[in-house]
């Protein structure tokens, strides 16, 4: 099929095709797992279960991005920003950042868990605490282990795997697709850090996962490289992988989880003093890099 063909094509069209690249490699994924479930008799299987979601984020996340990156742009690299070196004095500050940002991501999810719907809405509210309490559950069950090997497993799942397919379809294709739709930057950042929260389906975490996006959003449009976003992800995500390991069903471990909230509330004050002067000076240097693009 003649490339020029897509080259012409609309950014609608070309978000509608990263979307539909998407679901289908959501049927192909699920059509694989049950397929290879079914003859190995191993659904159940956590080495399964970790195996599959490797597949399941490749086919939905990473492979659609990098069709529409190779369909729609004349060099694929250059569009999803992967072919230059990464600034080191960047990527520090935003690592810096997704520490310094960890009490008021903390404070943020505790107050979203305690979230209520109106009585009207009861019926979904208890299908949302369902699907919470199953998610929480199976998180659970493949992080706990005693092994360093399978630890070392559950960071290449979780963390690596995760923060790169992850980011290479929503920065890298969806947040620069609907900039060009709706020819605003920061609204770009907070639709696809929307849409990024609401496909993980976990309701009780929309708030802080939703800053999360933002966060990376801000990052990849500052710094012009998606390598570090896909890094600064992948930390945060080992962040919660190591604690779990380490403190889970221990007092430390819930004392981490409420790190920013009642007698800790002063966590949380630095934790956004802290985090909005690294975001200050990683604008200010996008602001000097791009003088032309800069707008308060």
């Amino acid at each position: 099929m003649n490339k020029e063909i897509f080259l012409r094509m609309s950014s609608w069209s070309q978000l509608f095709f990263l979307c539909l690249f998407s679901f289908g490699g959501l049927i192909i994924a699920s059509i694989l797992t049950l397929a290879i479930g079914a003859g190995m008799n191993s659904l159940q299987s956590l080495d399964f279960m970790k195996a599959m979601q490797v597949v399941q984020v490749i086919f939905i996340f990473l492979i659609p991005a990098l069709l529409c990156a190779h369909l729609f742009h004349k060099s694929a690299p250059r569009f999803l920003k992967i072919n230059k070196p990464i600034d080191v004095k960047f990527l520090l500050l935003s690592i810096l950042l997704i520490f310094a940002i960890q009490p008021l991501i903390a404070f943020t999810g505790y107050y979203n868990g305690l979230m209520t719907l109106p009585e009207s809405l009861a019926g979904l509210e208890r299908i949302m605490k369902m699907m919470e309490e199953q998610t929480q559950e199976l998180v659970e069950r493949m992080l706990t282990t005693n092994s360093i090997i399978i630890l070392l497993i559950n960071l290449f799942v979780i963390a690596i795997t995760a923060g790169v397919t992850e980011e290479f379809f929503f920065r890298g294709s969806m947040q620069q697709t609907i900039k060009k739709i709706c020819k605003n930057r920061h609204v770009a950042v907070w639709i696809t850090a929307f849409i990024f929260s609401f496909i993980h389906f976990q309701f009780y975490g929309f708030v802080p996962r939703l800053l999360l996006g933002a966060l990376l959003g801000y990052i990849f449009l500052w710094s012009g490289n998606l390598w570090i976003p896909v890094i600064v992800h992948a930390i945060n995500n080992t962040i919660g992988v190591l604690t779990f390991h380490f403190f889970h069903n221990t007092p430390i471990y819930e004392k981490l989880e409420t790190f920013g909230v009642g007698n800790t509330l002063w966590a949380t004050v630095v934790s956004v003093v802290l985090s909005g002067t690294i975001l200050a000076i990683l604008s200010r240097e996008y602001q000097k890099n791009n003088p032309q693009d800069f707008t308060i």
